[in-house]
């Protein structure tokens, strides 16, 4: 059985009941953000809250709980369903109200799930992931775009894309031709032993990924990239708080790099599997191939 949190309640996912007057439902108003526990314990909640709560005020949504309130919250959430590893999605909707698209008078609803989350196979760790370009481009603009609403269209038809191409990823481009990162996270572009952390795409996995590149002794900046950046680097990592690490090998049919996943990007991984998990080995390293 699994439990969910429901505005303060732990009921059973089955039972778990969303208006289908909630504006949520209704017009992908409200927002989340995703977390990762390992160990049993999460890794940056005040990280993560703290975009929940900046994804939140972009759409001027009152969150009805303090960070300190979510954070309880979301420990009870992981104990109630016995996970010491796993995936969490804290999910803030506007709220049930009128048919129509009149925000007043609406109390926001929240909902907390702790599940079993992998994006991709264990055994693509150490190889690299295929992927595509996104058949729809993203604009800077758009609330959509800016942050994790629940108004995710473009990422659902992105993912749709990719599966029809024969990949798991696809990567979004700006308008104005920029790169902005990945259905399932954020990308890291390698050359010449620099990492360039781009804007957009999922900032705490990025954070993390481009700390421990420099801890590494690797030059990192925060930068923008064009396409064509993507294709002439050494090696593009994705980092992303549902995947962990993991290197985008072939974009569009096209080889990155060798066309397999480099050296920073295993050393990156490494350390990120270390911060977590402590010695256990990583993913890409058990016998055949075997992950977590």
């Amino acid at each position: 059985m699994s439990l969910v949190w429901v505005n303060g309640e732990l009921v059973d996912k089955a039972a778990a009941r969303v208006s289908p007057f909630d504006h949520g439902f209704l017009y992908g108003d409200g927002v989340w953000e995703p977390l990762r526990v390992f160990g049993g314990r999460l890794f940056r909640p005040a990280d993560h809250l703290s975009e929940l709560f900046n994804a939140a005020e972009m759409l001027d949504i009152s969150v009805p709980h303090t960070p300190a309130e979510l954070t309880a919250a979301i420990e009870a959430t992981v104990r109630a369903n016995h996970r010491t590893d796993g995936y969490i999605r804290v999910i803030v909707s506007r709220g049930p109200g009128t048919i129509g698209p009149d925000p007043r008078k609406i109390d926001p609803q929240v909902f907390i799930i702790a599940e079993e989350y992998q994006p991709f196979p264990a055994e693509l760790y150490g190889h690299g992931l295929h992927a595509v370009v996104a058949p729809s481009q993203l604009h800077i603009f758009n609330p959509s775009h800016m942050g994790r609403t629940l108004n995710q269209l473009h990422v659902v038809r992105a993912k749709q894309h990719a599966l029809q191409s024969g990949c798991l990823e696809a990567v979004f481009y700006y308008t104005d031709n920029g790169v902005a990162g990945c259905t399932e996270g954020q990308l890291l572009i390698v050359r010449d032993r620099k990492v360039r952390w781009l804007y957009g795409g999922d900032y705490v996995a990025g954070d993390t990924a481009a700390g421990l590149a420099s801890g590494l002794g690797y030059e990192t900046t925060r930068d923008f990239a064009r396409p064509e950046d993507l294709l002439s680097a050494d090696e593009v990592l994705l980092a992303g708080t549902s995947c962990g690490v993991i290197g985008i090998a072939r974009l569009e049919g096209r080889d990155i790099g060798t066309g397999t996943e480099g050296p920073v990007t295993r050393a990156v991984r490494e350390a990120y599997h270390k911060l977590t998990r402590g010695n256990d080995p990583p993913h890409g390293t058990l016998p055949n191939g075997g992950g977590e």
